[in-house]
């Protein structure tokens, strides 16, 4: 099972933040499918890279079956990655 719970991703830009995800709640069960589709820009990519463990959140967690992703340490996570 995965899990986000409030997750955010938020850039600093030369003019300014930009929030790229915001409060993002849901559980996907396994085996269960989704589709994430959005205009240009909406945080698509976002989502994925955070959710394959290659992006971390500016706050949130992303649970893995019963692991915080980001709770790992980089080589942990990288390990992760690689299951």
């Amino acid at each position: 099972m995965l899990t986000l719970e409030n997750v955010a991703k938020t850039y600093e830009t030369k003019r300014g933040r930009i929030k790229a995800l915001e409060n993002i709640s849901l559980q996907i069960d396994r085996g269960e499918f989704i589709v994430i589709r959005g205009p240009s820009g909406s945080g698509k990519t976002t989502l994925l890279m955070a959710l394959g463990a290659m992006l971390k959140p500016s706050s949130g967690t992303i649970i893995f079956d019963d692991t915080d992703i980001y709770g790992l340490s980089g080589s942990a996570r990288a390990l992760f990655r690689a299951k």
